[in-house]
C-alpha cells in the first residue's frame, strides 16, 4: 500500500491501483512504535532465571475469574513448507494489545508450536504483573492436557505441560479454554 499510495509511477500497474484508490482520499501514514510492543519485546528476551522446574501439577478450575483486572491471552499456531510460527496476543483489563509473533528455527509439531505460544504468553504476562487470566487457544490437546482431563502419553508433551504448571502456579487466578 504504501508503494502505491506515495510512489505510483515505479509500474503501470501499481498507476492504475494508485488512480482507483486516490477517488477514496486514502493517506498512508507508518506505523509508530508503540511502547507496550517494545516493551513486550524487551521482557520476551529476558531469561527467566534458571528457576528450577517443579514436578507437581496445579490445579486449573474452569470458572472465570471474577475480578475485572483479568488479562486474557489469545494463542494459535501455523505450519507451512517454510516453517513453523505462531502468535500471541495479550490483552489487558484496559484493552491494550501487545502481539507477538513467534518463528521457529527448529522443527515442531503443530502441538509443539502452540505449546511454545503459550509459553511466551504466560513468560509475558507474568513479567507485566498479571495475576488473573483467561488463555484462550485453539489447541484441545493442549487445554485439556493442562486442565488435567487428558493424559500425556508423549514425553515431550509432558515437560510442556509440567513448565506450564509450574508458569502458572504465581497466577491467584487461572482459565483455560
Amino acid at each position: 500500500m504504501k508503494q502505491i499510495l506515495l510512489k505510483p509511477e515505479t509500474s503501470g500497474q501499481l498507476a492504475k491501483w494508485a488512480i482507483e484508490l486516490g477517488e477514496h482520499d486514502i493517506n498512508y501514514h507508518p506505523r509508530t512504535s508503540i511502547k507496550g510492543q517494545a516493551l513486550a519485546n524487551f521482557l520476551l528476551e529476558i531469561p527467566e532465571g534458571g528457576e528450577e522446574m517443579s514436578q507437581e501439577g496445579t490445579p486449573v478450575t474452569g470458572e472465570t475469574p471474577k475480578d475485572n483486572r483479568r488479562w486474557t491471552l489469545y494463542t494459535d499456531d501455523a505450519s507451512s513448507t517454510e516453517g513453523t510460527r505462531a502468535g500471541l496476543i495479550l490483552t489487558s483489563p484496559e484493552g491494550e494489545e501487545v502481539t507477538y509473533a513467534l518463528r521457529f528455527d527448529f522443527h515442531t509439531s503443530n502441538n509443539e508450536a502452540e505449546y511454545e505460544a503459550f509459553l511466551a504468553g504466560l513468560r509475558l504476562a507474568k513479567k507485566m504483573g498479571t495475576e488473573a487470566m483467561v488463555a484462550l487457544t485453539d489447541s484441545r490437546l493442549a487445554t485439556n492436557q493442562i486442565n488435567g482431563s487428558f493424559e500425556t502419553k508423549d514425553k515431550r508433551m509432558e515437560k510442556y505441560v509440567r513448565i506450564v504448571q509450574r508458569l502458572i502456579k504465581p497466577f491467584k487466578e487461572f482459565v483455560i479454554k
